[in-house]
């Protein structure tokens, strides 16, 4: 805590603005991340395949590793997690943060529950869409008591059936992607939260998102969107200019320019990301990118 608040701290100094995202694995993880080398959880008993987890193989040494299989939580637990939302959302305002993100996306926790594939309940939580999305709903209202509505946002990564679904720990391909996410999108749209974060596939030449689900967001859902997913400057100002999206995230740009938002206004060269670095191991590839020298 005494750590995060020297981080929360700094920022505000700054004049900045800082957001904790609260985030759950699930199924996606491994037994020696568990306490007691127990199974992963998950809405239902599916091990997740084509995602790799990583685990310490030695002191600042890491490897990646097949998930584990998991276990199907029970009706209880799924409360109990509802709870432990709220109770980390207690804790980043004790930190300091302004407020909160849901990390509802790239085939987590939330995500598990969300999709049709990962969910194979028979109880309240699995079923019906309006059942699978119960668990979201849960959180939402449970964060949103402790935060406010108007410091919480949500992250969902909607994948089409134009993108490569070998890629799904992406997010999960569902088999009518705009009706599911438009139908979370109303659900966060009455629960009146701050803004909606969406993460587009980032790989290279991946497709971009129907136009008709672009428009359909901004329809159903009144407060900030937030695009993410491999944006360059001149695709996030066509989005805008569409008035589709109102901020745009830049991911590995940031990690190699410390200072990209003077780059892009003064369209300054960018440094080149060295992937190599980017989990795990020291300051290298961290915190040692140089800023820009006229």
């Amino acid at each position: 805590m005494k750590v995060g608040k020297k981080v929360t701290q700094a920022v505000h100094d700054k004049g900045g603005i800082i957001f904790a995202q609260l985030w759950h694995v699930g199924r996606v993880s491994h037994t020696s991340l568990q306490p007691n080398g127990a199974q992963p959880v998950g809405p239902s008993d599916i091990t997740a395949d084509n995602v790799k987890v990583f685990i310490e193989t030695g002191p600042g040494a890491g490897a990646l590793a097949d998930p584990s299989e998991p276990r199907a939580l029970s009706t209880d637990e799924v409360g109990e997690l509802v709870t432990m939302y709220a109770a980390a959302a207690r804790n980043a305002l004790e930190a300091g943060f302004d407020g909160v993100e849901l990390h509802c996306a790239n085939g987590y926790l939330v995500n598990q529950f969300i999709s049709e594939h990962t969910n194979h309940r028979d109880d309240q939580y699995g079923g019906s869409l309006t059942n699978r999305l119960r668990f979201l709903k849960e959180i939402v209202a449970a964060v949103s008591d402790v935060v406010g509505a108007d410091r919480l946002g949500v992250r969902f990564a909607p994948l089409f059936a134009s993108t490569d679904e070998t890629r799904v720990y992406l997010g999960l391909v569902e088999s009518d992607p705009h009706h599911t996410y438009v139908e979370a999108v109303k659900l966060l749209e009455q629960a009146g939260i701050a803004y909606l974060s969406i993460a587009e596939a980032d790989w290279d030449n991946a497709p971009d998102l129907p136009d008709t689900f672009y428009q359909a967001v901004r329809e159903e859902f009144s407060g900030r969107i937030i695009y993410a997913g491999k944006y360059t400057v001149q695709k996030a100002v066509n989005i805008l200019e569409k008035g589709y999206g109102d901020l745009f995230a830049f991911g590995r740009p940031f990690i190699a320019n410390p200072d990209l938002p003077e780059r892009i206004a003064n369209n300054w060269p960018l440094n080149e990301v060295d992937p190599t670095t980017m989990y795990g191991g020291t300051d290298v590839g961290y915190s040692d990118y140089p800023y820009y020298q006229e």
